[in-house]
């Protein structure tokens, strides 16, 4: 009799550590779906940042790019609706080229002037199709913001 007892008791627990493993496990994989979504939240909040500092012309469209073409690349793919900004995504290549930051630095009077003139025409000549598409973008933001809530 006494280990019926005591089989019940152990059954029990293992009954109340498989169901806390499982609530255990809902809840963290709740958190981590609340954590991306703020993650993407944030993401889409410098989107929108620099996508009016762009059409705003307080930033230079190559930095711009750069940057947007980066936080792009970290939303998730299947965002609707879908929009066309390949124009920010092939400025934003080929400013590669172009020396950052500290090798920026380290560059020549000369050099530094030469690639900013290049960098100035590459700006120039992609212009209207970057602002087309930074119009695009920050057209579809806010629908994105709720699709990632």
């Amino acid at each position: 009799m006494a280990w019926k007892l005591v089989l019940a008791a152990l059954l029990g627990l293992a009954i109340g550590a498989a169901l806390g493993a499982l609530a255990w496990r809902w809840m963290a994989r709740r958190q981590r779906r609340r954590d991306q979504a703020r993650r993407y939240r944030e993401i889409l909040d410098s989107l929108g940042i620099l996508c009016r500092a762009l059409l705003e012309n307080q930033v230079e469209s190559s930095e711009a790019s750069i940057r947007i073409s980066v936080l792009l690349d970290c939303l998730p793919g299947g965002l609707q609706p879908r929009v066309d900004v390949a124009a920010l995504h092939r400025l934003a290549h080929d400013c590669a080229v172009f020396h950052r930051a500290e090798n920026r630095r380290q560059l020549s009077r000369v050099a530094r002037d030469g690639e900013d003139r290049r960098r100035r025409d590459l700006e120039l000549a992609q212009a209207p199709a970057v602002r087309a598409a930074t119009q695009r973008l920050a057209g579809v933001i806010d629908d994105w913001r709720l699709a990632v809530s």
